[in-house]
């Protein structure tokens, strides 16, 4: 079960734990929160459907998540290491 992080908070937590996240693109950010939401949100009341609605990140029809050793995926498995 994860927690029910803001999207402020995974943001912080990845400018303040991950090595190259404060230089990395928004786009990479975002992609990673945006994953993260998607694949753990509980619902429309949580923080994490919240943060997925407001996301300014867009997939492709046919992308399914973030893409493998980009830093879109080190972030994302960041996520998952703290808030699961």
């Amino acid at each position: 079960m994860a927690a029910d992080p803001t999207r402020d908070e995974m943001l912080t937590h990845l400018v303040n734990n991950v090595p190259g996240a404060d230089e990395a693109s928004e786009f990479d950010r975002e992609g990673a929160i945006y994953w993260f939401a998607n694949d753990w949100h509980t619902g429309q009341g949580s923080n994490l459907y919240a943060a997925l609605c407001a996301s300014k990140f867009s997939p492709g029809p046919s992308t399914v998540g973030p893409e493998p050793d980009s830093m879109k995926a080190e972030m994302y498995l960041a996520l998952q290491e703290e808030f699961t």
